[in-house]
């Protein structure tokens, strides 16, 4: 079975969080069970500034994007593991951030993006690579069946792959103005109420979910929750329509990348056999961010965060929140980046609580391993969370997740028992101070009793979220499409 997998980021090569994760580690588990499989990514500028080795592979692409026909360099991965093309266009890629800077969003994102999409059905034509399936993720990518039906000219090319499209976060929807349609090249019957047509504008999203053949997204629990108003986004109509396609599979865990008994990025290796590691891991990260690892250390339990700064990821809670946290005898390490106003916010609170607080703004993967091992307790107040990475890396580095009820979060983390003989995790389900102060309180709580956390820390270790388990879900779908 031959495989193309669309995505807009990969692990290591650039990331703005755990869609990246996603595209690291998904197409090795297929590749693992078998199936010829190639990724297609865009080349910016964090791709051309890492410590990997690329290569041009001479390859150009000739493609249109409204009435300017541009030309894609195709460079390739010299890494092991699935063939990884990257499309190469300095005008487009060549900038600092992936898709935004704090203060807006960049201006061309539709034209970056369909000539990416184009790129790819372009790639994958010259290549003569016959796919058998097109894995698209996200609005980045939402365009691709399109282009695949109708050509990257709009005058039509005749599909035989068939498309799964994977939605990791349906807030995200590549919304755009009507006057943009014409980058696509696409009929302007492809614009229309039952297909892109979105209150008057352009919805990537809501393109792919109507011409896939298969949509998923990435816990059970979003699966559910992505049909109602409340979560929908606008879009729970066209989900709803569309809900005998949709299926909800769990993501899993890279253990080759996040397993602290063989972590090169952490200060000392520890398994569940042998926690002693773990220790000098919280001073390493502790000291780290600047903040002194004092002989309170052990007694001042750690919490940990690594997020996008951003409303979803439960900042707005958490600015309410913080004079309570801090108020308790702990310490916090946050590592992100995002919107504005919770960038300075968090400035701030380094300010305000400079022994206790350590920030760290922008994205640092070798940090956030470093946060992950370090910290005792790891906080995810999501006001929703399609399914979140950071919760498993947590449980298999003994860090005890704090969580909102939502999504993958609620799938993946059950609530501690009093005697902590059966859970893995404090879970708060009304969104609010007070049930988020409960949780913590109780997390304090725990943690006191020395004996019972570090057996609870064991534990959780030993839970199983491999992306093996994941790769056979996604492979038994395809297999569907083609029976």
């Amino acid at each position: 079975m031959k495989i193309v997998f669309a995505i807009s980021e990969i692990t290591p090569y650039a990331s703005t969080g755990g869609l990246a994760d996603v595209g690291a580690a998904l197409p090795v588990a297929l590749q693992g069970q078998g199936l010829d499989i190639v990724r297609v990514m865009p080349m910016y500028r964090r791709v051309l500034e890492d410590d990997h080795a690329h290569t041009d592979t001479g390859l150009r692409l000739h493609v249109p994007v409204g009435l300017r026909t541009l030309q894609a360099e195709v460079w390739q991965s010299v890494d092991p593991g699935p063939p990884t093309y990257f499309i190469r266009k300095d005008e487009f890629f060549d900038r600092r951030e992936l898709y935004s800077l704090p203060e807006r969003d960049y201006d061309d994102n539709f034209e970056r993006f369909v000539f990416f999409q184009k790129a790819v059905v372009a790639l994958m034509d010259q290549l003569q690579f016959r796919a058998d399936i097109v894995h698209a993720n996200d609005w980045e990518t939402g365009l691709i069946p399109y282009f695949l039906d109708h050509g990257i000219h709009g005058v039509g090319r005749g599909r035989t792959e068939k498309v799964v499209y994977t939605i990791h976060n349906l807030a995200y929807q590549g919304i755009f103005p009507d006057s943009e349609f014409p980058y696509s090249n696409l009929p302007y019957s492809c614009f229309s109420l039952e297909e892109l047509e979105f209150y008057g504008n352009i919805n990537c999203m809501k393109g792919g979910i109507v011409r896939a053949d298969v949509l998923t997204t990435v816990s059970k629990r979003y699966a559910q929750e992505i049909l109602t108003p409340e979560f929908g986004c606008g879009l729970e109509g066209v989900l709803s329509d569309a809900r005998d396609k949709l299926h909800g599979i769990m993501n899993g865990v890279d253990y080759s990348a996040w397993d602290p008994s063989t972590d090169h990025l952490i200060a000392a290796p520890y398994s569940a056999e042998n926690l002693s590691g773990k220790k000098t891991c919280r001073k390493a990260a502790i000291e780290r961010l600047g903040l002194e690892a004092s002989s309170g250390t052990e007694r001042a339990p750690v919490i940990g965060m690594v997020s996008r700064l951003v409303d979803q990821k439960g900042m707005d809670l958490l600015s309410e929140a913080m004079d309570r946290i801090m108020s308790k005898d702990v310490y916090f390490l946050l590592l992100g980046s995002g919107q504005e106003e919770y960038q300075e916010m968090c400035l701030e609170w380094a300010v305000k609580w400079p022994e206790r607080f350590g920030v760290y703004l922008g994205y640092n993967n070798a940090l956030a391993h470093q946060i992950e091992a370090g910290a005792d307790l790891f906080m995810m107040p999501s006001k929703f969370e399609p399914c979140g990475l950071n919760q498993l890396y947590s449980l298999r580095y003994g860090t005890i997740p704090i969580v909102h009820a939502t999504g993958g979060l609620d799938d993946s983390i059950r609530d501690l028992s009093e005697d902590a003989t059966t859970g893995n995790g404090f879970k708060f389900r009304e969104y609010s101070v007070p049930a988020l102060m409960t949780a913590v309180e109780r997390a304090l709580v725990a943690y006191r009793d020395k004996k019972k956390w570090a057996a609870l820390q064991k534990r959780v270790m030993q839970e199983e979220y491999s992306w093996d388990r994941s790769a056979r879900e996604y492979i038994g779908l395809y297999e569907s499409l083609l029976t």
